[in-house]
């Protein structure tokens, strides 16, 4: 039988090929993608998070712009000039940063324009001579509703009011 030494043990240790850190490396570059694809799926969540928050600061400004036009159309009576005054809407502990608010439109030439009157087809009632004729008054109101941190929305309505004479 052939005897093998301590040196011809140590020789064939050296003859294997290096398998681990070939293991090492590819463990890392899978990390590092793994790492790569986290963060740029938590950057995409924060994005639309903010898209959200600019998509609802939005629609609370319309409401408010909505909230003051039901306001001033509530004032439409006969040839009456209709009225908004700048107020708040919700409740104050719903809303943390502020409340809302609505308020004529400074950027319109006239946020409440008078569009005339027009006689009521077959409204014109008439007994003996006399009798109350009806007539439609138009209105053009422009609102503009605010959200705390700065969006504003700003709508335009026509009213009528029926009213006699």
């Amino acid at each position: 039988m052939n005897q093998l030494g301590p040196q011809s043990l140590i020789g064939r240790r050296n003859r294997r090929p290096r398998e681990a850190g070939i293991a090492l490396i590819a463990v890392m570059l899978i990390l590092a993608l793994v790492s790569v694809l986290a963060v740029s799926s938590m950057e995409s969540t924060m994005r639309d998070q903010q898209v959200a928050g600019v998509q609802m600061r939005d629609r609370v400004a319309f409401q408010a712009a909505e909230a003051g036009l039901a306001t001033a159309l509530v004032s439409v009576t006969g040839s009456n000039t209709p009225t908004l005054a700048p107020n708040s809407i919700g409740v104050s502990g719903d809303y943390p940063m502020g409340q809302p608010s609505f308020q004529l439109d400074p950027k319109a030439a006239t946020p409440i324009e008078n569009l005339g009157s027009l006689p009521l087809p077959g409204m014109s009632l008439n007994v003996n001579g006399n009798g109350p004729k009806f007539q439609l008054q138009l209105w053009r109101i422009n609102v503009e509703g605010r959200e705390p941190r700065g969006m504003n929305s700003r709508v335009e309505a026509a009213a009528a009011a029926l009213w006699g004479s």
